[in-house]
């Protein structure tokens, strides 16, 4: 989990505007990592993690509400690193791409995750 969330940090970003709503299943781009985001409940929870099983269950994100800004949403993503959650900025750049967007002094960072239909099994593969 520490891993996709470095990327989540890692990556230079800007702000684009939200397309659809951000409830549903998404996969890291380079891990085997995928979770299921609930705007109506504000919370993003790890579904499958096959670098790290022990995180399933882990809110990712929390307290995702709607943004001040029309089609962006805010709340909290953990970052292993620094062992805390952190303000992050949610966006869709089109229907199959929510962008996490997080400031950490000077530093702003993104990560796209891709839409799924659903999460597979791990048998599956």
């Amino acid at each position: 989990m520490k891993r996709f969330v470095l990327f989540l940090v890692c990556v230079l970003t800007s702000n684009i505007s939200l397309a659809a709503d951000i409830s549903g299943f998404w996969q890291h781009p380079k891990d085997p990592v995928w979770i299921e985001v609930s705007a109506s409940e504000g919370v993003g929870v790890a579904l499958r993690n096959d670098g790290d099983p022990s995180s399933v269950g882990f809110e990712v994100l929390k307290e995702v509400t709607a943004g001040a800004k029309e089609d962006v949403w805010v709340g909290e993503v953990f970052v292993p690193q620094l062992g805390d959650y952190k303000r992050v900025e949610v966006t869709l750049p089109n229907d199959d791409t929510l962008k996490m967007k997080v400031k950490i002094g000077f530093l702003s960072r993104s990560l796209e995750w891709s839409r799924v239909a659903s999460v597979p099994s791990p048998l599956a593969d």
